[in-house]
């Protein structure tokens, strides 16, 4: 039977056009799903809180880099059919100007 984190790394790899890492959790290569810019480190939880932090960000960040990608770290909360995405700020104000630029291509 799968578990819960083995089916969120199925259907994140399938939403975003990536790949599952095999044995991410006890393997060479870590971080749970790449996609060809972005390498994921999903986590998956019933509760309705879930302590981040730092130094799982920066594991997942550096593994992301040593592989040539960006850092996504996503917390799924199933019995709020919600999930939030981290990334560093670095990112986000990469993806904001690449977003504003697209946007004044279009006008």
């Amino acid at each position: 039977m799968k578990t819960p984190s083995r089916k969120q790394e199925e259907r994140h790899a399938a939403r975003y056009g990536g790949r599952r890492t095999p044995g991410s959790g006890n393997g060479v290569i870590k971080n749970d799903v790449r996609t060809a810019t972005d390498s994921w480190e999903l986590k998956i939880t019933d509760a309705k809180q879930y302590a981040l932090k730092c130094e799982d960000l920066l594991k997942a960040e550096k593994y992301a880099l040593l592989d040539g990608l960006n850092m996504r770290f996503k917390v799924e909360f199933r019995k709020f059919g919600r999930s939030f995405v981290v990334m560093s700020e670095e990112d986000y104000l990469v993806m904001e100007e690449q977003a504003r630029h697209g946007s004044q291509a279009e006008s």
